[in-house]
């Protein structure tokens, strides 16, 4: 992967700062002595928020006896971005747009600004202590920031370790991180402080992100394939964190495991391309993430696309109520379980290693392999695996075989995913379309029978799940499959109709 400056902020839990400051590898490879210093900064926009909403970062820094404006900007359109970062001496308390160097830049600025009032949006307010060292051949800028991001009278607490690169190659910095997630719980934070700030001015709750297919180039080597893959499979496991800790929308725990699933899925996909080594232990811990969150999503859907919508139906049991807020109770704990994973130090470490993978050398044995070759046999091998498993009429196979073919399809339609930028668009809009019908399908099923098993669950000796609730569940489950069943012949006759389209 080509070189690039790279920052990583990682989270450090405020009773582990004192040791850090004494960690020996900072002080071992440290160039001279540490510096600290007070960061108070303003950061301004006006009431509709449009500096944010043009990606514009304004502010004044305290920098001791010195302010200091700066502007963090992405500027242009039409797919080209010119990426702005002026730093400007300033006397007053209110941003001077003259001091913007940048002609066009300035000019930008201030047609978005335009005639609204610029105003104070939030401050922070930080003691950063800086170490310059180096390690593996790279020079890094390591920052300890404690302090907090105030707006309306509220506060978030800041304890980050920032680790800026210098100098020399992106894997040293990583090799650091690697080290220093050894020793303390560390986690990936990829909110900065504006954006931090920004949702404390507005108290938004964090919205869940889908998938983004990544733009591939057919011709290019496959490892660098795979690292867009797995950059963007892990930019949205990680944009869906705060999301899973927040619990508001269920969609952050879904959009989550399907991070999960993709990173994994990629993983299998190039299986041939990377090495045993660094493709095991990576799929390992994704299966632990995937599972952990598990039963979270179970109870989201069982208590959404289930119980709820049965709780007001005509004939409901007078128990299923009861039995509800049961349900939720059990949702309730596996939250708890999947935020205590998601805030430990093993998903922390899970975090860097992601990061680091697609830094990695390309390995010798594949150099020359495009990324077509990989695609063009992948996506053969994934049809045809669904095929054998659908055999002559899906709607005719037993539930084990089912909950295997909508794994099957499962990754084919991730596979169509990964590669639809480098074939025909219709074509794979058409197959992306159909895939996800039949996912739809089989999910449907496979809720019914998971739903059956959680019922089960829930039975206890001092409180019996009430066999009328019971009943009319399973009732609902039973016409659910029948329907399901006839839907799921529909959507793979108009599956198998389609062309194969990557030959």
């Amino acid at each position: 992967m080509a070189e690039k400056e790279i920052e990583l902020k990682l989270t450090i839990r405020p009773e582990d700062v004192v040791r850090f400051r004494r960690e020996p590898v900072l002080h071992a490879c440290k160039r001279g002595r540490a510096r600290s210093k007070q960061l108070l900064a303003v950061y301004f926009d006006t009431k509709a928020l449009v500096l944010r909403k043009k990606r514009v970062a304004l502010r004044i820094r305290q920098e001791g006896a010195q302010r200091i404006q700066t502007v963090k900007a992405s500027l242009g359109g039409a797919g080209l971005l010119r990426r702005l970062e002026h730093n400007a001496p300033i006397t007053g308390d209110t941003p001077d747009l003259s001091l913007i160097a940048d002609t066009e830049a300035r000019s930008e600025i201030a047609g978005i600004i335009g005639r609204k009032k610029l105003q104070p949006v939030f401050t922070t307010d930080i003691r950063r202590t800086i170490w310059l060292i180096d390690h593996d051949g790279s020079t890094i800028e390591v920052a300890l920031d404690l302090g907090k991001i105030i707006s309306n009278g509220n506060s978030v607490d800041v304890c980050e370790v920032e680790l800026e690169l210098k100098g020399g190659p992106s894997l040293g910095l990583l090799n650091f991180a690697c080290e220093l997630a050894q020793r303390y719980r560390l986690r990936v934070s990829e909110e900065s402080k504006a954006v931090r700030g920004y949702g404390l001015f507005e108290g938004v709750t964090p919205k869940p992100r889908k998938a983004k297919p990544p733009v591939l180039n057919p011709d290019a080597d496959a490892w660098t394939s795979f690292a867009r893959i797995v950059e963007e499979g892990s930019a949205q496991l990680f944009g869906n964190e705060a999301a899973v800790l927040d619990g508001t929308d269920i969609e952050g725990v879904h959009q989550a495991r399907v991070a999960v699933r993709r990173l994994r899925a990629a993983l299998s996909a190039f299986s041939g391309v990377v090495p045993d080594d660094i493709r095991k232990p990576a799929g390992k811990e994704l299966r632990w993430v995937q599972n952990a969150l598990g039963p979270a999503r179970d109870w989201d859907v069982f208590i959404t696309e289930t119980l709820e919508p049965l709780v007001t139906k005509k004939g409901a049991p007078s128990a299923f109520e009861k039995f509800l807020h049961r349900a939720e109770r059990a949702r309730h704990l596996a939250y708890r379980r999947a935020h205590k994973i998601v805030r430990g130090a093993r998903y922390g470490r899970l975090q860097i290693r992601l990061i680091r993978m697609p830094y990695l050398p390309e390995p010798e044995s594949v150099r020359g392999l495009t990324t077509r070759d990989v695609a063009t046999r992948l996506l053969q091998e994934r049809y045809d695996t669904v095929l054998e498993a659908a055999g002559e009429s899906p709607a005719q196979l037993a539930e084990t075989y089912l909950h295997m073919l909508r794994i099957d399809i499962k990754k084919l339609r991730y596979a169509i995913e990964f590669f639809d930028s480098i074939y025909d668009q219709e074509s794979a809009k058409e197959w992306l379309s159909a895939t996800k019908r039949l996912q739809d399908c089989l999910g449907g099923l496979n809720d019914a029978v998971v739903h059956a098993d959680m019922i089960d669950a829930m039975e206890a000796p001092d409180m019996p799940v009430p066999k009328s609730v019971r009943a009319f569940i399973t009732a609902h489950n039973n016409a659910k499959i029948e329907s399901g069943l006839m839907d799921l012949q529909d959507a793979w006759i108009g599956f198998a109709a389609l062309p194969v389209y990557w030959r």
